[in-house]
């Protein structure tokens, strides 16, 4: 009869994470790209990070956070801010360049394409579009999930995206005021007490 196997002895062996190089992150951010059709790159961008082992769910969310407060297009500032944590200036550069190459290519492609042709895409192509959409609706949301497990960890954080979805998507307020004002909020309700 054979000893009984320890845990520590059964497990499987752990395979060490290789570290982000700048190719690494340039092939990262060029799939993400390639895949992002419709949409949903901060989704494929997760999904990639993770199978790498390159960035936590919360590290994620709270670059994904900032993405979202800061002007202009969130996938590349998304971008922008996973390359400079990873490997600093030089990553942030290689991230937007990795995501916007696929896209521009493609852009220009179709323009060339296109562009000669009355009434513009053909009516096979606007509704394989269409149905793409749907389906980045869906990818959009895996995404958000991060973000959503940060904010129900938060004192107050689900009450505050509850109000903020309110005043944007019933009543329709002015962004730019709504996030002014949540920020301020969210300083005063988290801001550091003498007992902590």
């Amino acid at each position: 009869m054979s000893a009984p196997t320890s845990p520590a002895a059964s497990a499987a062996p752990v395979t060490p994470t290789p570290p982000p190089t700048p190719a690494g992150l340039l092939r990262l951010f060029v799939g993400v790209a390639l895949v992002g059709i419709g949409g949903g790159l901060p989704a494929h961008t997760r999904r990639a990070l993770n199978a790498r082992g390159w960035m936590t769910d919360a590290e994620f969310a709270e670059a994904y956070t900032l993405a979202q407060l800061t002007p202009g297009p969130n996938a590349v500032n998304l971008a922008a801010m996973i390359g400079a944590r990873l490997l600093g200036g030089s990553g942030a550069a290689l991230a937007v360049v990795g995501i916007l190459t696929p896209g521009l290519i493609a852009m220009l492609t179709v323009s060339v394409f296109t562009l000669g042709l009355p009434g513009g895409l053909p009516p096979a192509v606007q509704s394989g579009l269409r149905g793409a959409a749907c389906a980045a609706l869906g990818v959009m949301l895996t995404a958000a999930l991060p973000v959503l497990k940060v904010t129900a960890g938060i004192r107050f954080g689900p009450t505050l995206a509850v109000i903020t979805f309110l005043l944007l998507a019933v009543l329709r307020a002015d962004l730019l005021i709504v996030l002014a004002g949540t920020v301020i909020v969210g300083l005063i309700l988290h801001r550091p007490r003498s007992d902590e």
